[in-house]
């Protein structure tokens, strides 16, 4: 019988960071028990691409040109995204409120790195095209004709940042978690924070930082897919998966059917 419990808690604990208990055949094995086939993944991982393109991405993107060009009419052009911090953006925010409302939904989204211009100019290039093309899991662009560096984000950082930003943004407020963050801290944990799978019905886990590697925790098992450049993919994948099957279609009160975000055609 093909096993569906591919860690315990007390291995996550010791491997917190390190991608070496990844296990291939446990990871095929926990696909064939789900019934996920390799074709489907194939096709699951080129929509959630799409998804992540257009509905996050994109989005961003053109919020940002918006933004920037309305503080040029404003006189706030030396004030653009990308040119100064997400506390002097706070501030603008407040102070030319009436003509760009929207900059303190977009906020969020900026704070996965201090280094804005970098981030900025990142975000329009994995914006460019349908399928988060130029997407490079364990590093990111070049910045000012310089390789990618690890003081910069990875690009699976910011995309999980940004998922994970965007699914606060629906997801009701929690007075339990009052800066707004409910995805972020009930549904995702970070390393070095431990994974405590008896406290989580199901979450994310990020074990490792650099190489980026993510699993899905549920319950008191560890749902772990291929490592590499399809790990955030897959890991995505599977959560949308047990929402499906095992949540009725819901994260939290919130729906993922048409009616809701929308979002599980990805896996249809």
């Amino acid at each position: 019988v093909n096993t569906l419990v591919l860690a315990t808690q007390n291995q996550i604990d010791s491997v917190s960071g390190d991608t070496s208990y990844y296990n291939q055949q446990a990871a095929d094995a926990l696909l064939d028990r789900l019934g996920i086939s390799p074709h489907s993944l194939d096709i699951w991982t080129e929509n959630v691409r799409k998804w992540i393109s257009q509905t996050i991405f994109q989005h961003i993107h053109r919020e940002i040109q918006t933004i920037n060009k309305t503080l040029d009419q404003v006189g706030a052009a030396e004030c653009k995204i990308g040119s100064v911090s997400t506390a002097v953006l706070s501030k603008i925010s407040t102070t030319k409120h009436e003509h760009i409302a929207n900059i303190a939904l977009l906020l969020p989204y900026l704070e996965v790195s201090v280094n804005q211009e970098y981030l900025v100019n990142r975000i329009g290039e994995l914006a460019s095209g349908s399928c988060v093309g130029s997407f490079r899991w364990e590093s990111g662009g070049k910045y000012k004709n310089n390789q990618w560096n690890k003081e910069l984000p990875t690009d699976s950082q910011i995309v999980m940042h940004c998922i994970s930003t965007y699914l606060d943004s629906h997801l009701p407020r929690n007075p339990m978690y009052p800066e707004g963050r409910t995805f972020t801290t009930q549904y995702f944990v970070q390393t070095p924070s431990k994974a405590d799978t008896k406290k989580k019905e199901y979450a994310l886990f990020q074990s490792s930082i650099h190489p980026p590697h993510f699993k899905l925790l549920v319950g008191d098992e560890v749902w772990e897919v291929s490592k590499g450049r399809n790990n955030l993919f897959h890991t995505l994948i599977l959560l949308m998966y047990y929402l499906r099957e095992e949540q009725h279609g819901m994260l939290g009160p919130v729906n993922l059917g048409p009616t809701g975000l929308n979002m599980t055609w990805i896996i249809s």
